[in-house]
């Protein structure tokens, strides 16, 4: 077993690494219209994607809610012809409910990042793998497209398979770091990008329909002051961030 010991150790957070990511991910979005970045768009996406919806379904099953269906769009054809990456379809018992379910979106991203920091920091990141495993499987259970989260489950099955198998675990352990940052990476790309997309939102004339105008209209409030927590959120995610990384 102690071979296995870097599952249960901190493994070292690379600043670097994450802004690469992170990076990558800006730089995918920002052009996402073109062929090559594209796929990488929907490859570097998929997570945050799943996150922020997510965010929306697990907040309406904490409301008292129920989730009809969840789905993250993969090909770029829809993405364009419907202006969505992703989408959660959900019934709420009250306003209060409708109104929480809309909230949790957003506010999902950051919440994850600063637990997957957390966790890491106490040696327990396979925690947060699995964490996210779980949600992965509701997911599938959930969505009415099956075909890529299916694909996707049989990939870390294989994973997981050649790694209790393999002989060289310094290999896995690197896998498994990889793997981390990846996460960690993609949401904290997503958490930069949501924030300009916020702003956005908030400030184009006329206004989309959004999270933000869709709990204007729940609430009467101002669209700013939920722009203004979800923003807030995502600050305090990446000065945790920081906090963590480089002190």
């Amino acid at each position: 077993m102690h071979g296995y010991s870097w599952i249960t150790s901190p493994i070292p957070i690379s600043f670097i690494l994450l802004l690469c990511i992170a990076g990558l991910y800006l730089v995918s979005r920002h052009y996402a219209y073109r062929p090559i970045f594209s796929l990488l768009d929907i490859a570097l996406n998929y997570i945050p994607v799943l996150t922020h919806e997510f965010g929306h379904v697990l907040f309406n099953r904490l409301s008292g809610g129920r989730v009809r269906d969840f789905v993250v769009v993969t090909t770029r054809r829809e993405r364009n012809a419907t202006g969505q990456q992703g989408y959660a379809v959900t019934a709420s018992r009250s306003r209060s409910g409708h109104i929480i379910t809309t909230l949790g979106g957003y506010l999902m991203s950051p919440i994850m990042l600063i637990l997957g920091l957390y966790i890491q920091s106490k040696g327990q990141g396979a925690l947060f793998i699995m964490l996210y495993i779980l949600v992965f499987i509701y997911f599938t259970w959930k969505t009415s497209r099956k075909a890529v989260p299916l694909l996707i489950i049989a990939f870390l099955i294989l994973i997981g398979y050649l790694g209790i198998q393999s002989e060289n675990l310094t290999n896995y352990s690197f896998i498994y770091m990889l793997v981390y940052h990846f996460i960690l990476g993609t949401l904290l790309g997503e958490i930069i990008q949501s924030t300009i997309t916020i702003i956005q939102l908030t400030f184009a004339r006329p206004q989309p329909e959004w999270d933000g105008t869709a709990l204007k209209m729940l609430t009467k409030l101002p669209t700013v002051f939920f722009s203004s927590l979800w923003i807030v959120t995502n600050f305090l995610a990446i000065y945790y961030f920081i906090q963590y990384v480089l002190l």
